[in-house]
């Protein structure tokens, strides 16, 4: 069976929600109004400012033009104008494109991969291209859903409005934090506990399965029919590749380690243009690559099927031709042989990425027999939803792996040490550390420094813990001293990791939050920790 049917909305009072799915290519915004009581339909935004076809694609590109003073002049579907290019060129104006991948981890990405990313506009930084982006998207959900449902709900509703924003399955923590922070810059939500906890993540994997099932994909988890399923997400910078099981209660665990890979649609393009730079080097055409790659990833890509077969781009005036370089009336025919290699690394990328789910995950997904679901992505070109479907009744050889659900904690106590009642012992931090190396059950940082990273640090509030007084005989002397002795929870299975501080008052546990720190790759996000999870 798919998804069971959606259950009712248990609030109290009426919210928005807002989903901006930010792709490297193209972007979408979905929205759902819930209401106490009723079930919450989730409606996408088909009309965008400037969109010349409206109804039919609710997507727009990731694009911003800025102008000399780094102010956005162009973005989304305003880039699609007529004669925009032309534009940009007269007043010298700088293109932000592909931005989503200077958030990228740099530790999942070789310099080859960081190489075929453009730069960015001068001085601006990917938080400032993303803030003005999520800015227009705001303003286009807005005015959307204003038209649609009046302007009463949405001055309503705008000022506790909860968005979800998804990520490739590679990004973690700092990504998050870079976003959230877009999302405090651009002024969707104060700078406080409770603004930042109005904004959620949902990774692309997760997104995809819920995608396939509401579109008819069919996993069966019940008695004892075992069923397995593999979603391969082609976009437009990553692949992103996880394996699910269904569950009797209906929910989905994660049967494999979620992977993401950097190969994604605007590689093919990144190849093409490649190509075409070396083809045509010496030749009067070598300044009209740029045009030819535009034309290739607008048109080329998406037609092409077959590796027998030409394809012609056309790049200049009619009145071009050289026949040595394959170009006639302005067009140049590339071979369906050469256009393949393009999409190679691409495809290898996802054959192997579907063996090594196969190869460790702790649930059977089997190659052959298999049944294809495949959902167009038109936005992308090769790009395809993929969702390949396992039925067997026993269980293979697998790696064992480490799987948190939204009820598993990870805690560890402390004690700190007061000179009186009156010290100041609310600020504490902590330092959490993830593993990399290939042993099973590590022990000491010190053996093996390099295989650990500091993942973020969990700062707390230890104001409401309260003081417990000691005494002690030191050499005969009364000695007075004073501890806080509470625990740092740290809670897994959600896409985001989140964390809390643990005391106990009148013998009954009490919690309160603490916050998840991230800073720039490679910077401690606070100087002053000792602790070390």
């Amino acid at each position: 069976m798919s998804l069971p049917p959606r259950p009712k909305y248990e609030g109290t009072s009426r919210r928005l929600l807002l989903a901006f799915d930010i792709g490297t290519t193209f972007s979408g915004i979905s929205y759902s109004i819930l209401d106490p009581g009723k079930v919450p339909e989730i409606r996408p935004v088909t009309r965008y400012p400037s969109q010349v076809h409206v109804g039919g694609d609710s997507k727009i590109p990731t694009v911003i033009y800025y102008d000399e003073d780094g102010i956005p002049c162009a973005i989304g579907a305003e880039t699609l104008k007529e004669g925009i290019e032309a534009d940009a060129e007269e007043y010298n104006w700088s293109k932000a494109y592909w931005f989503k991948l200077h958030l990228r981890p740099s530790s999942k990405t070789s310099k080859a991969d960081r190489d075929e990313i453009p730069p960015l506009p001068p001085n601006k930084t990917v938080v400032q291209v993303f803030t003005d982006y999520m800015k227009y998207l705001h303003q286009c959900a807005k005015i959307y859903i204003s038209d649609t449902h009046g302007n009463m709900l949405w001055r309503s509703l705008e000022n506790e409005i909860v968005y979800v924003l998804t990520h490739p399955n590679g990004w973690e923590g700092r990504q998050q934090a870079t976003m959230r922070q877009a999302a405090i810059l651009a002024g969707f939500i104060p700078d406080t506990v409770e603004g930042r906890s109005r904004v959620l993540f949902v990774t692309e994997g997760e997104a995809s399965l819920h995608f396939c099932l509401t579109n008819g994909l069919t996993i069966n988890g019940n008695g004892n029919s075992y069923s397995g399923v593999l979603i391969v997400d082609a976009g437009g910078g990553t692949i992103d590749v996880t394996a699910y099981r269904k569950l009797s209660d209906h929910t989905f665990e994660e049967i494999a380690i979620p992977k993401c890979y950097f190969q994604g649609a605007v590689y093919v393009t990144s190849r093409a243009k490649t190509y075409f730079e070396g083809f045509l080097s010496g030749s009067r055409f070598l300044d009209d690559v740029p045009t030819l790659a535009t034309r290739f990833d607008r048109a080329t890509k998406h037609v092409f099927r077959r590796d027998d077969e030409p394809h012609h781009i056309q790049f200049a005036t009619q009145r071009e031709r050289d026949p040595d370089l394959n170009i006639r009336a302005g067009r140049i025919t590339v071979p369906g042989r050469i256009v393949a290699t393009f999409f190679d690394p691409s495809i290898s990328c996802i054959i192997e990425a579907i063996k090594l789910q196969k190869r460790i995950s702790h649930f059977p997904i089997e190659t052959s027999p298999f049944s294809w679901w495949v959902a167009s992505q038109p936005a992308t070109g090769y790009s395809r939803k993929f969702a390949m479907r396992s039925n067997l009744l026993e269980l293979t050889s697998y790696d064992p792996i480490i799987m948190f659900t939204e009820k598993k904690e990870y805690k560890q106590s402390f004690c700190l040490p007061l000179l009186n009642s009156d010290s100041d012992g609310r600020a504490f931090a902590v330092r959490v550390f993830s593993y990399k190396g290939d042993r099973s059950n590590p022990k000491w940082l010190i053996d093996e420094p390099d295989e650990y990273d500091m993942e973020c640090i969990v700062k707390a509030d230890t104001s409401m813990v309260k003081r417990e007084r000691h005494i002690s005989y030191p050499e005969g002397q009364i000695h007075v001293y004073y501890t806080l002795d509470f625990e740092i929870v740290l809670l897994f299975g959600l896409t985001e990791l989140k964390a809390q501080i643990a005391y106990v008052e009148d013998g009954v546990e009490k919690r309160g939050p603490a916050t998840v720190l991230y800073d720039k790759e490679g910077s401690p996000a606070w100087d002053q920790t000792r602790h070390v999870i």
